[in-house]
């Protein structure tokens, strides 16, 4: 919709004319042929009386004599230029002098026009006319921007700032598209090899348009180098991969980061012909774009980080930069081999936990972890036969047929430990996707007692295994608390048929603890550190 605003009537209506000069008669003169122009007059006799004139209130125009006793018209029109109140007041300097130098002091020193002696009441009329309807046009135009820009403040409050760039970016365009008075609006940032993705896209825009802006590079380094540059570009956005016909587009970058890169740019449809109304109104589009950047630098910003952290996940990845560890599992009673448990060391030495968690917030997640446990799985023909291997997977991995297929290429006998640091929303599925895995594998519930895990899991899934959170082994020789739940527990396994197995011992008390409360698998430093497949005991 369009923004009206209603003609401000003329200054004189509401502000009188003041008339400053020291012939009494001259002074008359003019005061009566303006007051004939329905305008109201006051007078000063010199230019300080006039200075005390405007100090006393406003006026709608100065029509001043340029020599006079005490303050001449120049020194007179220096000190209104010099006060903010008055610093646009029309002023019109009448000189009896038809020397040039004369005129043009005047106009130096800040005089909008010039009557020269003896002066013809009809262009007195005129030129008084024309100062005051440019003024009022100046005045009319002034409020019209500053309404405008309320109304840009007014809309910029009611957007929140708290989702992703994209949603912030849609809202915005919604709210400026008609504050704006636009057809079309989009906004899209601008990336270091001069392309531009869409962030929204508004009004004639959406739906029919992406922006496609597509810098060359002689246009893309300069506006890089300055934020504040702007530039028209012809044929600005496309639809169905044709330029949009009848078209140019304005693009105002808006805040910039440290290198240059990564700005915010603005998309306006304009008319063909239509630049000087562009032009009026740029310092506007200047402001708005980037108060725009200010809201959406959060989320951009943000945005850029996790593209970062998301390349340099990807790199480590395709690079396999991490080394699979194996941990041996034993019979506590004698010490016998039984299984390994697969670890992952990333070379970057960074705890394994941080990094699966910074892929699971990055979508990485499923990724990471086919990788590493196709590594493992690889490593693990170097175990010796006969050992189980174990290995850690999420409940939505799982879900996953890439799973299935890594899994099919091995014929040792495999355990899956389901970690319970995550939720698992589906028990149906999961038992299906784990009885679709060949050859068929046991199931062990890892770190019982820690994060999400309860005996529902257990009773839904009916693992081989319960893993013992190390937190209830550790010093479990002299706490009977921790004694009397893990002797529940294992009367538990023993009533549902699942074996438990004790993490982190390691002391030769945890050991016989476990052992007499009916623990029969256990692991820790106590028997082996995890280790490169060269280095694990067998």
């Amino acid at each position: 919709m369009s923004m009206t605003h209603a003609s401000p009537a003329p200054a004189s209506a509401a502000r009188p004319i003041l008339v400053v000069d020291d012939e009494p008669a001259v002074r008359a003169l003019f005061a009566r042929v303006l007051q004939g122009e329905g305008h109201a007059t006051i007078e000063a006799a010199d230019g300080v009386q006039a200075i005390e004139r405007l100090e006393a209130g406003p006026v709608a125009l100065l029509l001043l004599d340029s020599t006079m006793p005490r303050l001449d018209g120049p020194g007179v029109i220096r000190a209104v230029r010099a006060r903010p109140v008055t610093r646009t007041l029309p002023i019109i300097l009448v000189t009896a002098k038809a020397e040039l130098e004369d005129r043009v002091e005047g106009l130096a020193a800040g005089a909008d026009d010039y009557l020269t002696k003896p002066v013809a009441l009809d262009e007195l009329k005129a030129r008084v006319a024309a100062q005051l309807r440019s003024h009022a046009a100046w005045q009319e135009a002034f409020e019209q921007e500053a309404s405008q820009r309320r109304a840009v403040t007014a809309a910029l409050r009611r957007v929140r700032i708290d989702g992703s760039p994209e949603r912030v970016a849609a809202t915005l365009v919604d709210e400026l598209l008609s504050v704006l008075d636009l057809e079309a609006l989009g906004l899209a940032r601008l990336c270091p090899d001069g392309s531009a993705v869409p962030l929204a896209m508004g009004g004639a825009w959406a739906g029919r348009y992406r922006l496609a802006i597509a810098l060359q590079r002689h246009l893309a380094s300069p506006l890089q180098a300055d934020a504040r540059q702007r530039w028209l570009l012809e044929g600005g956005p496309i639809g169905d991969g044709q330029p949009a016909g009848g078209e140019v587009m304005v693009a105002q970058p808006a805040g910039a980061s440290a290198d240059g890169s990564g700005l915010l740019v603005m998309g306006l449809p304009l008319r063909r012909g239509s630049a000087v109304e562009l032009v009026r109104r740029m310092p506007l589009f200047v402001e708005v774009a980037d108060l725009v950047a200010t809201l959406l630098r959060p989320g951009m910003e943000a945005g850029a980080s996790r593209s970062l952290a998301h390349a340099a996940l990807r790199q480590l990845i395709e690079e396999a930069a991490f080394t699979p560890h194996f941990q041996p599992l034993v019979a506590l009673a004698d010490g016998a081999l039984v299984g390994y448990e697969a670890l992952t060391r990333f070379d970057d030495g960074a705890p394994p936990e941080m990094h699966f968690a910074e892929a699971v917030t990055l979508e990485l997640g499923h990724e990471l972890e086919l990788a590493t446990l196709t590594a493992a799985v690889g490593a693990a023909v170097h175990l010796p036969v006969g050992a189980f291997l174990a290995l850690n997977v999420s409940p939505g991995l799982v879900l996953q047929a890439e799973l299935a297929r890594l899994l099919g290429e091995t014929d040792r006998q495999l355990v899956l430990e389901i970690t319970e640091h995550s939720p698992i929303h589906d028990y149906a599925a999961l038992e299906t996707a784990l009885a679709r895995i060949k050859p068929p594998i046991r199931v062990a519930v890892d770190d019982a007692g820690s994060g999400y895990a309860s005996l529902r899991h257990i009773l839904a899934l009916r693992p081989g295994y319960v893993k013992l959170d190390m937190g209830w082994v550790r010093d479990i020789d002299a706490d009977p608390a921790r004694q009397a739940l893990v002797a529940g527990l294992v009367h538990f396994a023993a009533e549902v048929g699942c074996t438990l197995i004790g993490e982190g011992i390691e002391s030769e008390a945890e050991r016989q603890t476990l052992l007499r409360l009916g623990v029969t698998l256990g692991q820790g430093y106590l028997f082996g550190r995890p280790a490169v497949p060269s280095r694990v005991p067998g």
